[in-house]
């Protein structure tokens, strides 16, 4: 499958999680208001770092070695078995490590322990979740994009249906439930779409432990590591500075922004996910590599403009659709935000390298250095102009960091493509 028909599966996936994600975002913001839209935004980092911790980080690794060996089943066999037995070592101590902590985590998260017990339902599902990523890594790396895609599909459906009537019914704590019973559902439809295909086998899963396998995915444990965990603790450190500095209002405003950019760069995002990942990890002479990135380029920019222009023209609309009237102040977000949005995607075509390749020491001080810049430039911008200081420093960190991909890769975009 190339980029355009990723992208064109991608688009349609992305369609229906918009428009699952407008209704779901319509409906939370409804009932709680900012101040739980941004508990939620809350939650979501910290299962975003409990998922990558489940398995240790090695998603991106198992995609990459799952493309270079699919034609190969003993090898495919090892990474998968070896992926699996990962996954289950460390979801179990995950969920042994929230039983234990949940009241402080919920206190530090929520700012009260009244919602705890949705740390221990965690605790009891991060196991079936965290298996379902790795279903969901291997038809990523085997290259089965629709099965993947219509998986994803059908579990933001369902995940939005259980979300309206949890919202409705629970409120806050509804949409915190909400958020696992998501992952949940995605695990059974991707059992579903898997089992049809020729590496889903027990033997493939748990009678190939091999330790060159661990070793090579142990560098992405590292990537993922700096990546997604730093990046959502500092997340959740910036939000709740921004609750303390200014207000729980101010801290949802930030994370309708950022709702919004996520939901219309997932088009992007996915494509790169789906198809950048295993094409650049198979590719090995240079000059094939510039061609495909130019391909990105030309390609995926020109869109990522017209959305993000379409975005700052109808912002307005836009967030009468997403939200309510209390989320008015949101538009004054939209410039800078859109304006490292686009450098963020130009940026991310170029470091997909540091993954595909697995250059382990560069991807790791890169992300050190520029989740470091964001996190310190968005205390400042908040201490000096508010909250769209954020938006600044959001710009700021993407252009630098794309000026940064450049530089690292300058020796692939000047070779001669000719």
């Amino acid at each position: 499958m190339n980029l355009k028909s990723t992208t064109f599966w991608s688009a349609i996936y992305t369609i229906i999680r918009m428009l699952s994600g407008i209704v779901s975002i319509k409906v939370i913001a409804y009932m709680i208001g900012p101040a739980g839209v941004a508990y939620v935004g809350q939650f979501q980092n910290f299962l975003t770092i409990t998922n990558s911790s489940s398995n240790l980080g090695i998603g991106q690794g198992t995609i990459k070695y799952l493309a270079e060996h699919k034609e190969e089943k003993t090898a495919y066999a090892k990474i998968l078995s070896t992926s699996f037995i990962i996954t289950i070592l460390s979801s179990s101590l995950i969920s042994i490590l929230l039983l234990i902590f949940h009241k402080p985590l919920s206190v530090y998260l929520f700012h009260t322990e009244k919602l705890s017990f949705v740390l221990i339902v965690l605790a009891f599902s991060i196991t079936i979740y965290s298996s379902g990523q790795i279903l969901m890594h291997a038809l990523n790396g085997f290259q089965e994009i629709k099965k993947l895609i219509t998986a994803r599909i059908l579990t933001s459906i369902l995940g939005l249906i259980s979300t309206i009537i949890l919202v409705i019914f629970g409120g806050v704590e509804g949409a915190l439930l909400a958020l696992i019973i998501s992952q949940i559902i995605g695990f059974g439809i991707l059992i579903y779409y898997s089992k049809s295909s020729p590496w889903f086998s027990k033997a493939n899963f748990l009678k190939h432990w091999d330790s060159d396998s661990f070793r090579k995915l142990s560098h992405f444990s590292l990537m993922t590591f700096v990546s997604v965990i730093l990046l959502n603790i500092r997340q959740i450190y910036l939000r709740d500075y921004i609750i303390v500095q200014l207000s729980p209002e101010a801290a949802g405003y930030w994370q309708a922004i950022w709702k919004i950019s996520e939901l219309y760069l997932t088009v992007i995002t996915f494509s790169l996910s789906v198809y950048y990942l295993p094409k650049l990890s198979a590719i090995k002479e240079k000059k094939e590599l510039q061609q495909e990135i130019f391909k990105g380029y030309q390609f995926l920019i020109p869109i990522v403009l017209v959305l993000s222009i379409s975005i700052f023209l109808t912002r307005d609309l836009i967030i009468y659709i997403l939200f309510t009237p209390d989320f008015h102040a949101v538009r004054d977000l939209f410039f800078y935000q859109l304006i490292g949005d686009v450098f963020k995607i130009a940026s991310w075509i170029l470091s997909f390298l540091m993954v595909a390749k697995a250059m382990t020491k560069t991807f790791i001080i890169t992300e050190i250095i520029f989740i470091s810049l964001f996190a310190f430039l968005s205390l400042m911008g908040v201490q000096y102009y508010g909250l769209i200081g954020m938006t600044y420093a959001f710009a700021i960190t993407y252009i630098a960091y794309f000026l940064t991909m450049l530089f690292l890769f300058k020796d692939i975009l000047l070779t001669s493509r000719h």
